[in-house]
């Protein structure tokens, strides 16, 4: 026999006695049976406790309600908070944009000016 076959078959056998039947102890289901109800009264909140509230169900689906409801109006109001600092840059971005156009319009008619002069300059000296 090979060595894998021989761990092999030690295997099967050692699975073979672990998995084998046992007879349960005789205080077993009294064990379990503790474990069980130690569990239930250390899951249920004690009756005066606000947490007992959310017991009824129209009390849970209020609650669930004021959550989603809170939910929505923090995105509505982050969208409008967003939308109105957009607006803002945009207002700002436009502001410079016509003051830079006015300025621009403010050096042409003071070169429209100049050049009206020198005219007028030009006819009176030809006079």
């Amino acid at each position: 026999m090979t060595d894998v076959n021989k761990q092999t078959n030690r295997l099967e056998d050692a699975l073979k006695h672990a998995l084998r039947r046992h007879d349960a102890p005789e205080d077993f289901t009294q064990r379990v049976m503790a474990r069980v109800a130690a569990q239930e009264s250390a899951e249920q909140p004690p009756h005066d406790s606000w947490l007992s509230l959310f017991t009824q169900p129209i009390v849970r689906w209020a609650a669930l309600a004021a959550v989603a409801a809170a939910m929505i109006l923090g995105v509505h109001v982050y969208t409008v908070r967003r939308e109105r600092a957009q607006g803002e840059a945009a207002k700002q971005r436009l502001m410079l944009a016509l003051r830079v156009a006015g300025s621009k319009l403010q050096l042409a008619k003071a070169k429209v000016n100049e050049m009206n002069m020198n005219q007028n300059k030009a006819r009176q000296v030809k006079e």
